[in-house]
């Protein structure tokens, strides 16, 4: 009635056993696996980690470096009076413009319309019937106003010049800065010259020989011209041409400035004005700065 128990080998109830044990290792083994692959997961983000923070702290610790360095050059700036420097040619370029101004004023009590570019520092005389196409003699209406440009720079420009002893008369100002150079400009319109042996050969030379025109002019309306002198005792006015390479409106193409009007206002002098400051003071304050930035260069390659 009952049946016999079914007796196992012993094979089989070792198998039994085992078979658990090693379904328990095979999981122990992938639990380890996934540790390791965590755990070096981890470090490999912990060394990025490192790396960017690294790389962050370096770059900040070179702006901090630059920052400083631009602050001793600031305060080098300063204690060199590199500023008071810059502000002694910035009082330079307003006394040119006080110049320009009272030349222009005076002209125009004479019924002289001129015109002032206070950025280039010159005075345009009036082209209009002040010298034929082609020539370099003046109209006769263009020596007058060339004179009366003459007398105008004999009487206000000694006033600005580097002499101690300044005229009486002259207007009080303040500021630094002296008269350098005068320029008498020439101008050309852009006609092309067709004969052959005319005086000139081209733009250059009827542009050069219109400004020494007006430079001669100018000596002969005054006496005082051929004395006025710059800082380094030699002569204050020179002529300088430039054919047609500076027109008036440099905006216009070559058809536009072949218009008879525009052709007119072209051909012109020009008064150019040249300011300086006390040069030994400029260049020790140069010499100064120069050897402050080698100093920083060579702080920056170590």
């Amino acid at each position: 009635m009952f049946a016999r128990p079914f007796k196992t080998s012993g094979v089989e109830e070792t198998k039994d056993v085992f078979a658990p044990v090693a379904d328990l290792m095979v999981g122990v083994v992938f639990i380890f696996i996934v540790m390791v692959m965590a755990l070096s997961l981890l470090i490999t983000k912990d060394n990025v980690s490192r790396s960017a923070y690294n790389d962050l702290q370096r770059r900040l610790n070179e702006k901090e470096a630059s920052r400083k360095r631009l602050a001793d050059f600031a305060r080098h700036l300063r204690d060199a009076k590199v500023t008071a420097v810059l502000g002694k040619l910035v009082d330079a370029n307003e006394r040119r413009t006080q110049i320009l101004a009272q030349l222009q004023e005076r002209l125009r009590s004479s019924n002289i319309n001129v015109e002032v570019d206070k950025g280039n520092g010159t005075i345009r005389l009036p082209s209009r019937k002040l010298f034929e196409e082609s020539k370099a003699d003046p109209t006769k209406e263009g020596e007058t106003t060339i004179r009366k440009l003459g007398a105008a720079i004999a009487d206000i420009v000694p006033c600005y010049l580097a002499a101690k002893e300044r005229p009486p008369g002259c207007p009080i100002s303040g500021g630094s800065g002296f008269l350098s150079a005068i320029y008498i400009e020439g101008h050309t319109d852009n006609a092309q010259f067709r004969k052959e042996g005319e005086r000139f050969r081209n733009n250059w030379d009827l542009s050069a020989a219109r400004a020494i025109e007006a430079f001669s002019i100018i000596s002969e309306s005054d006496s005082r011209i051929s004395r006025l002198k710059n800082a380094e005792g030699k002569a204050l006015i020179g002529v300088s041409g430039y054919a047609d390479t500076r027109p008036v409106d440099d905006k216009l193409t070559r058809a536009q400035r072949e218009d008879p009007l525009v052709r007119e206002v072209d051909r012109r002098i020009e008064v150019r004005l040249i300011m300086a400051i006390d040069p030994t003071e400029v260049q020790a304050t140069l010499d100064d700065l120069e050897k402050r930035l080698k100093s920083i260069d060579a702080d920056i390659r170590r």
